[in-house]
């Protein structure tokens, strides 16, 4: 039986903050195709677990390895500029002037033409990759069911909107694992099940990992394939949906009921 590809692994990471430990020891490993949730009461260490994934913040202590390479002291430009691991943050940042492609264009020339010289080139070669980066611009822009909206200033566009196309922007340099912090929040309900697919078809027609951190539990236990519960710093659980939602210590701690 094969193994499935451990893309990303989390070994004993902790962080403090002055007296106060936000990580205590925390291990998990991310295996290639998946839909992970992770959940937790308020200050249990999530968004510091991406921090310190993406080389925000500096962790005290443990390793963090995409691929089996040791990225834990590469610092978050370098991590950003490798286009594998890419995260989202709780605020939404998109160009307010630039339509959806501009936008998304030139999220694809910072991520695969990083240099001066390679962005504003000319010649074949560069009107060749100014057209694949429009080609994948506009599929996104449809994934993403921005088309009807495509043509107005991203700040004319909704917060909901704005998000979906923060969203296809993170997925124009195709990563291979993508963190998201709670992608859900601050938008209505039609628009949640748009991001929800937009997410679903990142994972099945792209092939990329989600990591993700989300307080709608009932719509995370429906979307993740696996979900890691963290409390005070530490990983109470790394179970299936429908085990986390029957194990006792999740109930008490997070759950309710």
């Amino acid at each position: 039986m094969s193994t499935a590809e451990v893309i990303l692994r989390v070994e004993g990471l902790r962080k403090n903050y002055g007296g106060v430990p936000a990580l205590q020891g925390v291990d998990f490993e991310l295996t290639r195709g998946e839909v992970c949730g992770l959940i937790g009461p308020n200050g249990s260490g999530k968004s510091t677990l991406f921090d310190c994934c993406t080389g925000l913040q500096k962790s005290d202590g443990g390793r963090v390895l995409l691929k089996g390479t040791d990225i834990t002291q590469w610092p978050m430009n370098r991590i950003a500029r490798e286009g594998r691991l890419l995260r989202s943050f709780q605020k939404t940042v998109v160009f307010p002037t630039m339509d959806s492609e501009e936008n998304l264009i030139l999220a694809g020339q910072m991520a695969r033409f990083p240099s001066i010289a390679s962005t504003f080139s000319i010649g074949r070669k560069s009107r060749e990759r100014m057209a694949a980066l429009r080609e994948r611009a506009r599929e996104l822009i449809e994934v993403s069911g921005l088309a009807r909206v495509a043509h107005l200033p991203a700040g004319n566009m909704s917060g909901g909107q704005q998000k979906l196309l923060q969203f296809a922007t993170m997925l124009m340099p195709e990563p291979e694992l993508v963190l998201l912090d709670e992608p859900l929040a601050g938008i209505n309900p039609i628009l949640i099940e748009r991001v929800i697919e937009c997410i679903r078809s990142g994972n099945r027609q792209f092939g990329i990992t989600f990591l993700v951190i989300e307080h709608n539990t009932d719509v995370l236990m429906n979307l993740s394939h696996r979900v890691i519960v963290l409390h005070q710093g530490q990983k109470l659980a790394d179970d299936t949906p429908e085990s986390i939602v029957r194990n006792p210590q999740v109930v008490e701690a997070y759950l309710g009921g």
